[in-house]
């Protein structure tokens, strides 16, 4: 039996953390949830994690310092990473961590966009790592295949 697909999710809005984490676990999903960076932060060191749903306006440490922090240290989770926000233009348009993320949703959020988002991230991963493939396939795809 395959290990279960997990999703962290990180939103400081108690009722879009809500609705998004019964989205994610309707979909058949293992969810994690975080109210702050900090908290995504210690999750991601702890629990694997295979997909993230981020909102940029985060308190203390915001989703501008994580996408930072995985593009240094944990490329494959950021493009694992399904960036919401509210934010106006002008304050993501300079955040070139953005163009690594497998998708990004302006606020309000169209869950069935959402939802199609995780399940790509489901499929990048089972890609990367040639699950479902045979030995021989699977150590031909790409590192990076999209």
């Amino acid at each position: 039996m395959p290990s279960p697909f997990v999703v962290l999710v990180v939103e400081n809005d108690q009722a879009t953390l809500s609705l998004l984490e019964a989205v994610a676990r309707r979909e058949g999903f293992e969810v994690l949830l975080a109210s702050d960076g900090a908290q995504a932060l210690a999750i991601v060191h702890h629990h694997p994690v295979d997909a993230i749903v981020l909102d940029l306006l985060l308190p203390e440490i915001s989703g501008f310092d994580i996408l930072r922090y995985f593009k240094q240290k944990m490329p494959a989770l950021l493009m694992r990473t399904v960036v919401i926000t509210a934010a106006a233009e002008p304050a993501y348009q300079d955040c070139e961590e953005l163009l690594h993320v497998r998708r990004f949703y302006r606020k309000p959020l169209d869950l069935i966009d959402v939802t199609s988002a995780l399940h790509a991230c489901r499929a990048a991963k089972a890609r990367d790592a040639g699950e479902g493939l045979p030995p021989a396939m699977a150590s031909s795809i790409p590192e990076h295949a999209n």
